[in-house]
């Protein structure tokens, strides 16, 4: 992962830029004080994005290696359905 150092002064003063920058970069920040690595922001991964990407490699995984087996597509639209957002934890209850 390639990461973009910056002072903690400096990020305080363009904090919404510099998050709008990670989330769209997918590249890290690393937040530094008299030069020395304090804290890194990072870009969350989307859940339901990974899952659908993880669904859609199984399904090509599975269209180029047949095998004769129901129970792995159950398990498969199981584990798709069990799939659930994390709580928010800014957000009230």
């Amino acid at each position: 992962m390639h990461e973009t150092a910056i002072t903690i002064e400096d990020a305080a003063r363009c904090l919404p830029e510099l998050v709008d920058r990670v989330c769209a970069s997918g590249e890290a920040a690393l937040l530094t004080k008299f030069g020395m690595p304090r804290a890194r922001i990072v870009p969350v991964t989307n859940p339901i994005k990974a899952a659908d990407e993880l669904i859609g490699f199984l399904r090509r995984w599975r269209h180029e290696h047949p095998e004769p087996d129901e129970q792995f597509a159950q398990a498969l639209e199981e584990s798709r359905k069990s799939i659930r957002l994390p709580r928010d934890p800014w957000e009230s209850s």
